[in-house]
């Protein structure tokens, strides 16, 4: 693990308390530690641990399974640093003190026909922290102009005739001509797995609709923004066909391929959401012996990637 160190100026001492990555050295350090910690970071002077600002929840947000079971990230509050960092000016916004810094705020686009949900929208987002609505259109013509100008990081895209004509316009808003780092969360549920996957083969982040609880759609919103994707509420398993689903007819079955109980208990939670380490919380494995599974698992079953297994295990019965 990089070493936490702190910045010393020409000829003062820093009181940042932010932890700066540095290269680890070969061989012994050529002096002593500066400053009045050894740590150098958040945590308790010289216990060499770090303290609860600088310990955040991991979640895989990259990880494709969380796309399919609604599976929301976790983000621990981080405590306020300014009284421990009062006279540090190194600029980030972990640390207080200094000038103020400038708190990121994610900007929301709102394309919404209707215009008594565009405003009730409006409504709930205002109030967040860290949310700002910074345009909303009921036409979908003029919808990738707008996005194009106000560059949003999330667009939640009102419910359209067909979930065809929702996807057609997410890849117009996340095209060359809109938004294309933008996030879209469609204001819809997906009726099954099998929609869940268009969804995201469409470029989108996943969906909710709009007779949620107003907590649970300021999380969704605030989910998209940190880089996640969520289906709320998660959608239902695809039905077991034996013969095999269309379009996968020639795929092997599991009692095919010889997976053995252990890799169908990993593709089971795979096909749940989780991630390696909590698959490996909950059947008592250490993460390096799930991957060692789901490796074995997907190679049986003829799979590449955790996004294809997951389906795979909810065309066949295997996630329960």
């Amino acid at each position: 693990m990089a070493a936490l160190t702190q910045l010393a100026g020409p000829g003062a001492a820093r009181t940042c308390r932010h932890p700066i990555r540095r290269p680890q050295r070969v061989g012994p350090p050529s002096g002593p530690p500066a400053g009045p910690s050894a740590t150098g970071g958040h945590g308790a002077p010289g216990s060499g641990a770090p303290g609860p600002s600088d310990v955040l929840l991991h979640a895989e947000i990259d990880n494709p399974l969380d796309l399919i079971a609604g599976h929301q990230l976790l983000a621990e509050a981080v405590p306020a640093v300014a009284a421990t960092a009062a006279a540090c000016a190194c600029g980030h916004p972990m640390c207080g003190g200094g000038e103020p810094h400038r708190t990121a705020v994610a900007r929301v686009f709102l394309m919404e026909r209707h215009p008594v949900a565009s405003a009730g929208l409006r409504s709930v987002l205002a109030s967040v922290p860290g949310l700002a609505v910074v345009g909303s259109t009921g036409d979908p013509l003029r919808a990738v102009a707008a996005v194009r100008r106000v560059r949003p990081d999330v667009i939640l895209l009102g419910r359209g005739a067909t979930l065809g004509d929702d996807l057609a316009a997410v890849v117009a808003l996340r095209g060359p001509d809109g938004a294309p780092d933008a996030r879209v969360l469609l204001l819809r549920r997906a009726e099954s797995t099998a929609e869940a996957s268009r969804i995201l083969l469409a470029g989108a982040s996943g969906c909710f609709p709009l007779d949620l609880a107003e907590d649970r759609i300021i999380g969704a919103v605030q989910l998209a923004a940190a880089g996640g994707s969520v289906f709320l509420p998660a959608p239902p398993p695809a039905r077991h066909h034996p013969t095999g689903t269309v379009g996968h007819a020639a795929e092997p079955q599991p009692q095919q391929v010889g997976l053995t109980a252990r890799e169908r208990e990993v593709l089971a939670k795979l096909a749940l959401g989780l991630s390696n380490a909590e698959i490996g919380r909950e059947l008592a494995l250490a993460e390096a012996t799930v991957k060692k599974h789901l490796t074995q698992a997907m190679r049986k079953i003829g799979q590449s990637d955790r996004l294809r297994a997951a389906l795979y295990a909810h065309r066949h019965g295997l996630a329960g």
